[in-house]
């Protein structure tokens, strides 16, 4: 059975009910949750009225998405390294009240000042490395989505970080709309670059410019077949979702997206993927 996911943070304009009721009618069967949509639910008995309302919609929950979070701001004082460790720690058990064992994070931006970009990986490797020692006994993993003004966008910075930490526990969230601006004309030689570092795609389109505008999929200037011929050469095995963040027309936008996204999870081969 083919999973259709969507996230709600396309629908980020729209309260937590209508964003979600509006997911389930485009034909979703999952989605995944934008924090800032659950600022509400704050404590564990919303968390399971909310799970409750997911699944009369016929949605499973996949996912905490936590990009772009305050706290993370690790270089520099050791203060700043603990209160981002401590913001991720909250978010891992968060995602465990939702019901979801993957988090989705980012790898952040350079600071406004001097430093290394080796001290730069290694702040980062041992955070996400003290973050992963907290996730890994809960079964949570850590996804990170890379942005064209983040420093993942350093493919072999983000090559050296992904192997630092190992693939079990670490993963890049690969988004074709940041991937298409940061890197213009080379989104299939990013994924053969990357290769299996890459576990969970944010499926979208591009007008190549705007960073943070997903375009559905086949309404852009990106060649998908050419992209996902590189993700099937690769061996993808993970996940997808269908992400249109910033796309004005979100209800329209599915309807268009929703059969080329289809289609791609044929062609990778995962459609059975868990929710």
């Amino acid at each position: 059975m083919i999973t259709l996911r969507g996230n709600s943070i396309t629908f980020h304009a729209y309260p937590l009910e209508e964003a979600c009721q509006r997911i389930a009618a485009a034909g979703c069967t999952s989605v995944e949750m934008w924090h800032e949509h659950l600022r509400a639910c704050k404590t564990p008995a919303l968390l399971r009225h909310f799970r409750d309302f997911a699944a009369d919609l016929g949605l499973s929950l996949w996912g905490l998405n936590v990009v772009g979070a305050e706290y993370f701001q690790p270089f520099g004082a050791q203060a700043a390294y603990n209160a981002t460790l401590a913001g991720l720690k909250a978010d891992v058990d968060y995602a465990l009240e939702l019901g979801v064992t993957q988090v989705m994070v980012w790898e952040g931006t350079h600071p406004p000042f001097k430093i290394a970009q080796k001290d730069m990986l290694a702040t980062l490797t041992a955070l996400f490395q003290d973050a992963i020692a907290y996730a890994r006994p809960k079964g949570v993993r850590l996804l990170a989505e890379p942005h064209p003004f983040t420093l993942g966008m350093d493919l072999d910075f983000m090559g050296q970080l992904c192997d630092r930490l190992g693939s079990a526990h670490f993963g890049i969230l690969f988004d074709f709309c940041h991937f298409g601006v940061g890197k213009p004309g080379q989104i299939v030689a990013a994924v053969h670059t990357l290769g299996q570092r890459i576990q969970h795609l944010h499926y979208s389109d591009t007008d190549g410019q705007s960073s943070e505008l997903h375009f559905p999929p086949g309404r852009g200037i990106l060649d998908l077949d050419a992209v996902d011929a590189a993700l099937k050469a690769i061996g993808f095995s993970g996940t997808a979702t269908l992400d249109m963040y910033g796309y004005p027309l979100p209800e329209q936008g599915y309807r268009w997206g929703l059969p080329r996204f289809r289609r791609a999870l044929e062609t990778l081969g995962i459609e059975g993927a868990q929710p």
